[in-house]
């Protein structure tokens, strides 16, 4: 009986031991599951058995506790944080551009224009402008008959007859304007005069018997001849040439002497004709241009009486004297002379 009751007792122990470790391994699955992912196994710890007393008369045998190893739970991994995105950098707006401010501006519409240190035909010539060219205008004059424009770095002047202007509300009065020339008209003759010591001799029939011995060098071939131009100028274009030298040389440095109705007008000298080179004109082939507004002429007109002869370059007579006359506005007057 003894025998038998330990038998019984080991059996009983046998299959306690079995369902410990079954129940272990289910309670490891449930861990695993309930965190979403296997975890780690625990080492399986040895539990010491009890020791157990048979009790007479009964094969129970009293259950035996297992102690579980809790199953530590899984740390979460922190995931890293997206940064946000950010708005891209607008792109700078191109600047529009600036449209250049209009100006005023002359061209040439004559042949050729004279550059003058003033408004006025009185005024010194410092250069000359052919038909064309174009320069910016940075004044006038009060009457608005005269446009200053910059020319050779400095300023020069130039007669509106003979320019076209755009834009010539923009033009403002200029400043400074130079004073007009001083014009030195000689003292009248006095009324009574000595009587000379001796008598002169006999004037001589040609004002150019003195020249050389040849008498004048310049002969009026062609005019003088007149057009209509407004009236508002009396515009000169002369031409000098030597026809026994490739067919019609233009000869230079030449200028006038002009007289309208006994007053000499204001003829600079600095005004002269151009070697070798001429313009057309609407009555002729020129190479001297003078123009001189009706202010500066008596009367305020272009119609009268004139005597004009020639000067050369050492400012001596060289023509015979020119009388002629101009009517109504035919302002504008050709003379071709020849050397030959």
């Amino acid at each position: 009986m003894l025998i038998e009751r330990q038998k019984s007792s080991r059996r009983w122990l046998y299959v306690s031991a079995i369902a410990a470790g079954v129940a272990l391994l289910a309670l490891l699955a449930l861990g695993g599951c309930a965190a979403g992912k296997p975890g780690p196994i625990p080492t399986p710890t040895k539990t010491r058995m009890p020791t157990f007393t048979p009790v007479e008369g009964t094969d129970a045998a009293p259950a035996l506790a297992v102690a579980a190893t809790p199953t530590p739970a899984p740390t979460a991994t922190a995931l890293p944080a997206t940064p946000a995105p950010t708005a891209a950098a607008a792109a700078p707006t191109a600047a529009p551009t600036a449209t250049p401010p209009p100006a005023a501006r002359l061209t040439v519409s004559s042949a050729t224009a004279n550059l003058r240190r003033g408004p006025g035909t009185n005024y010194d010539t410092i250069g000359a402008a052919r038909q064309g060219e174009a320069f910016e205008v940075t004044g006038k004059n009060a009457a608005g008959d005269w446009w200053q424009i910059s020319a050779n770095g400095g300023p020069a002047w130039v007669a509106a007859s003979v320019v076209s202007v755009e834009n010539p509300q923009l033009v403002a009065l200029a400043q400074n304007i130079p004073a007009p020339p001083v014009v030195v008209v000689p003292p009248p003759p006095p009324t009574h005069a000595p009587a000379p010591a001796a008598a002169p001799p006999p004037a001589a029939a040609d004002p150019c018997a003195n020249i050389g011995g040849d008498g004048c060098k310049w002969k009026v071939v062609g005019g003088p001849q007149t057009a209509e131009n407004g009236g508002q100028e009396l515009k000169l274009q002369l031409l000098f040439i030597h026809s026994g030298i490739a067919g019609g040389q233009p000869q230079g440095s030449y200028f006038v002497v002009l007289i309208k109705d006994g007053q000499q007008l204001p003829v600079p000298d600095g005004v002269r004709s151009m070697a070798l080179v001429s313009n057309e004109g609407s009555l002729g082939r020129y190479n001297y241009e003078l123009s001189i507004g009706v202010d500066k002429l008596p009367g305020h007109t272009v119609a009268g009486n004139y005597t004009l002869w020639v000067l050369d370059g050492n400012g001596e007579r060289d023509s015979h004297n020119l009388n002629f006359s101009i009517s109504g506005n035919q302002g504008l007057l050709y003379i071709k002379f020849d050397q030959a």
